[in-house]
C-alpha cells in the first residue's frame, strides 16, 4: 500500500527528476541515475542546510575596524583604590590575647581567602562582631586620598571616589558604573577624551598604602583580576602608567540577537541570579560564582562578600572553612581540568574595552604616595561588533539551497499533500 502511494506521487509530481524514477516506461539506467543525482541532491542539500545552521549559530557576529575617530569620545577606564594594611590595629580589651586578637582582626579587615589565625584559640575572637569590626577598623576615602587632578584641573577626591563593595572590603572607585554617584552640578566635567579635551590624565595622591585597579567601568575589582591592572601602591612611591585603550562598539541590532549567539551580556542585561551586584560584567559574574561556590562549600559567605548573604555570614568555623578550601575557591579553570578550581560559565561583557599599558615606571617620593593614570594617545580606530547572520538570512539562506536542489519546499509540501487527497478521491 505504502509503495503504490508513493508510486503514485512519484508519477505525478513536479519535482524535477522524481517522476523519471517512477516511470516505469523508461530504460532501467535512466531511472537508476536519476535516483542517484536526486539522492545526491537531496543529501548535499541537507550538508548545505547544517552549514548554514552552523554559520548562524557560531559566527552570527563579526567585527569590523572603525577609524573615523575624529567623531567619538573615548571612555577612561575606572580606578579603584582599596586599603591593603593598616598600622592602627589596636586592642585594649582583654590583654592575655591581645596578640591573638589583633593577627585576627587584621585578618579579619582585609580577609583575601584566608584566616590562618582563626586557627588559633582565642574565646573574645569568637564574640567580635565582624561587620563592625570591619567598619571600625577600615579607613574612609578622606583617610586614604589627599589630592586629586583630572588634566590638571583639582576636584575633591571623596566626591568622585565613591564607595564599591567588592571581595575585598568596601573600595572607592572613580568613573565606575556601580557606584551611587550624587546629583550632577553644572560645573562637573566628564571623564571622557576627545580632539578637543585631549587624552585624559588622572593624578591622585594617597596617604595610606592602596593597591590600585584599573579596568572597565561596568567590571569591578575582584580575585581572579589581571594582574597586569592592578599595583601595590606604598607611602613613598610614584607609579606613573600610560595606557592604551582599544574600544567595542555594538550595531543596534546585537541586542536582538541571544545571548548565545552573540556570546556577550549588555551591563543592563542582569541574570536573576546574579545578586551581588547591580551590572553584569565578567568580573561580577565570577564573583557570583564565587560566592555561590562559598555556600556550597561552607554554607555561609565571608562577611566582605558585597550584598550577598547579610544573614549568615561565617564565624570562625566558616573562615576556617574558607582557608581550608582556599585552592578551590579562589581558582579559575576551564571545564575538563582534574586540579583544584571553580569553573564559572560567565560571558564577557559587550562593551569591554581592552587596556594594555604603554609605560609602567615607578620612583620614590619622600612621604606621601602618588598615582599618574593617563592615556597615552587617543586611539585612532575602535572595533564594531555587527550582526552578519541574523535569523532571516538563516530563512533566506535555507529557501534558497531548498530551490536550488529540489524546487520550492513548502510547494512540494502542500503539492504532496493534494496529490495524496486526490488519489484517495479517486479510490
Amino acid at each position: 500500500m505504502y509503495f503504490n502511494t508513493v508510486k503514485y506521487y512519484g508519477k505525478n509530481t513536479t519535482l524535477h527528476g522524481l517522476k523519471y524514477v517512477a516511470d516505469e516506461n523508461r530504460h532501467f539506467l535512466i531511472r537508476f541515475s536519476w535516483m542517484v543525482i536526486f539522492i545526491l541532491s537531496f543529501y548535499a542539500m541537507i550538508l548545505v542546510f547544517k552549514a548554514s545552521y552552523k554559520s548562524y549559530t557560531d559566527n552570527a557576529i563579526s567585527f569590523v575596524t572603525e577609524t573615523t575617530y575624529l567623531n567619538w569620545n573615548t571612555s577612561f577606564p575606572a580606578v579603584t583604590l582599596c586599603e591593603i594594611t593598616s598600622s592602627e590595629v589596636e586592642w585594649n580589651g582583654d590583654q592575655e590575647e591581645v596578640e591573638a586578637i589583633q593577627q585576627f582582626i587584621a585578618d579579619l579587615i582585609f580577609f583575601t581567602g584566608s584566616c590562618y589565625s582563626c586557627h588559633t584559640p582565642c574565646t573574645t575572637c569568637e564574640k567580635l562582631n565582624f561587620a563592625e569590626t570591619v567598619q571600625k577598623f577600615r579607613k574612609k576615602c578622606s583617610q586614604l586620598l589627599s589630592r586629586c587632578k583630572w588634566n590638571e584641573i583639582s576636584f575633591d577626591c571623596c566626591e568622585k571616589f565613591l564607595p564599591l563593595e567588592t571581595e575585598y572590603g568596601v573600595c572607592f572607585s572613580f568613573n565606575s558604573l556601580h557606584t551611587k554617584k550624587p546629583a550632577r552640578r553644572e560645573d562637573d566635567f566628564f571623564f571622557y577624551s576627545n580632539r578637543k579635551t585631549g587624552p585624559g590624565e588622572l593624578f591622585v595622591e594617597t596617604i595610606e598604602d592602596v593597591r590600585l585597579y584599573f579596568h572597565a567601568r561596568e567590571d569591578v575589582p575582584f580575585i581572579n583580576s589581571d594582574p597586569d591592572q592592578r599595583k601595590d601602591v606604598m607611602l613613598g612611591e610614584t607609579y606613573n602608567i600610560s595606557i592604551n585603550v582599544i574600544e567595542i562598539e555594538n550595531d543596534e541590532n546585537v541586542r536582538l540577537l541571544p545571548f548565545d549567539k552573540r556570546k556577550c551580556r549588555f551591563p543592563e542585561e542582569k541574570p536573576d541570579d546574579l545578586i551581588v551586584h547591580d551590572f553584569y560584567s565578567y568580573s561580577t559574574c565570577v564573583v557570583q560564582c564565587h560566592a555561590n561556590a562559598h555556600i556550597d562549600l561552607c554554607n555561609c559567605t565571608h562577611h566582605l562578600m558585597p550584598v550577598m548573604n547579610r544573614g549568615k555570614y561565617c564565624d570562625i568555623e566558616g573562615l576556617n572553612c574558607l582557608t581550608d578550601n582556599f585552592e578551590t575557591v579562589n581558582r579559575l579553570h576551564a571545564k575538563g581540568f582534574d586540579k583544584p578550581g571553580l569553573v564559572c560559565d560567565c560571558l564577557p561583557s559587550c562593551i569591554e574595552p581592552e587596556y594594555k599599558i604603554v609605560s609602567d615606571t615607578k620612583g620614590v617620593k619622600s612621604s606621601r604616595g602618588e598615582i599618574s593614570i593617563k592615556l597615552q594617545s587617543l586611539p585612532s580606530s575602535r572595533f564594531k561588533r555587527i550582526v552578519v547572520r541574523t535569523t532571516m538570512d538563516l530563512v533566506v539562506s535555507i529557501g534558497g539551497t531548498a530551490g536550488l536542489f529540489i524546487g520550492a519546499s513548502i510547494l512540494s509540501i502542500v503539492e504532496t499533500l493534494y496529490l495524496l487527497c486526490l488519489r484517495r478521491n479517486i479510490k
